[in-house]
């Protein structure tokens, strides 16, 4: 007989943060129908003291390997985002028999080292058999080094997730290892077995036909597009939204978030957008820094999207995980969404809108969504990228009968 996989997430929002975790475990549990848990997924607004969720979901969760990030502006549920402004936090369980799910992390300070040692014991943990996918989390700045160092072990295995995140990019965010929180560093869940999963990562954006090659970029800093100071070529893109920042510096993501950069990447039979979100400009170099790599002699085009796009971009995200992973709605055991706190900040109060398409499309599935500082999802073609403004989803199904 094969083992089914059981879903159950929970969300606790008590001012206190241990209420907040029992309330939260006790919810998951009650929706696995019994089955032993394997591995907890968790989250947390930097309103909660990090340390403090930590314990309290060892716990509560004793002898469960523990796994996450935190999430920027609250929990992502089906009914919108959960926070009342004193924090909020979630656990998704995932059930089944032993071998269903196992956690590793590496903290290494060289991004590649740290995917490939936490890849290698994620492999040791199950016996040497790689995992059927990857639920990816990191700090933020490293991703794509990490994608590469897992990818260097697991080849071909889709790696899906978002970066750490705060409320204000103030580096107050915290990677969630088995071993407690840190500031920086990778944790990855890896599911094996015959569990089916579909997965998907959206662009919400489409080019602009305005594009120009990197001629100097060092990794999350672009210096020049065709030559001129990148500062420059952007502001002119935008039309005066960043005239003032162009001149004296300043932090640029609120004017970017609907109009974008990208690295155009050209994938078999149509090209893929590997979106970029400009975060700062530095005046004296006229450089931007920003949220992914670019490369020297990418081509990095300019992207547009709309509140209402993003809002309608849900339906879709759903619609290409099922269908990647040749699923039914009636399928789908659980979810796992993260979306871009840039994306999130650009919609304002219509993010729950856009969040309820989860309770049309897929009624009753335990969904656990956080708020991300960078997406990464797999993409045919190109395999695991690290880009922002995006959306990230996996569905999770029971093995064929």
């Amino acid at each position: 007989m094969k083992m089914t996989v059981s879903i159950g997430v929970g969300i606790g929002d008590a001012v206190d943060a241990e209420k907040a975790v029992q309330a939260a475990v006790e919810q998951a549990r009650a929706q696995l129908g019994g089955a032993p848990v394997q591995a907890a997924y968790i989250t947390a607004t930097v309103d909660y003291e990090a340390a403090r969720v930590h314990t309290a979901f060892r716990e509560a969760l004793a002898g469960v390997p523990l796994h996450g990030v935190t999430t920027s502006l609250g929990v992502l549920t089906a009914a919108g985002v959960r926070n009342e402004g004193h924090g909020a936090l979630a656990v998704m369980l995932v059930g089944g028999a032993p071998g269903t799910a196992f956690v590793a992390s590496s903290t290494e300070a060289d991004g590649r080292r740290a995917g490939e040692a936490a890849a290698r014991a994620l492999v040791r943990k199950a016996g040497g058999k790689p995992p059927r996918m990857i639920l990816f989390n990191a700090s933020p700045g490293m991703e794509e080094a990490m994608l590469e160092g897992i990818a260097s072990v697991c080849p071909d295995v889709p790696c899906q997730g978002g970066s750490a995140a705060d409320h204000a990019i103030a580096g107050q965010w915290s990677v969630f290892t088995h071993e407690g929180p840190v500031p920086a560093g990778v944790s990855l869940l890896g599911l094996f077995g015959e569990m089916r999963v579909g997965t998907a990562l959206s662009t919400p954006y489409s080019p602009t036909g305005v594009a120009a090659r990197a001629t100097g970029a060092e990794g999350r800093t672009l210096l020049t597009l065709d030559g001129q100071p990148a500062a420059q070529v952007l502001g002119r893109w935008l039309e005066g939204a960043i005239d003032d920042q162009v001149r004296s510096g300043g932090n640029i993501l609120a004017q970017t978030a609907l109009r974008p950069i990208a690295v155009r990447r050209g994938v078999s039979r149509r090209d893929h957008y590997v979106t970029v979100h400009p975060a700062h400009v530095h005046a004296d170099r006229g450089s931007v820094d920003v949220f992914a790599r670019i490369e020297p002699q990418d081509e990095v085009c300019l992207m547009t999207g709309t509140a209402e796009g993003l809002v309608n971009d849900v339906a879709h995200l759903i619609d290409m995980a099922l269908a990647q992973g040749g699923l039914n709605s009636r399928e789908v055991k659980g979810a796992a969404l993260i979306f871009c706190a840039g994306c999130a900040g650009a919609l304002g109060p219509r993010v729950d809108e856009g969040l309820r398409t989860f309770s049309r499309l897929l009624p009753g599935v335990p969904l656990l969504g956080l708020c991300t500082f960078g997406e990464q999802g797999y993409i045919p073609g190109l395999g695991n990228v690290h880009q922002d403004l995006s959306l990230s989803l996996t569905l999770f199904a029971d093995p064929r009968p």
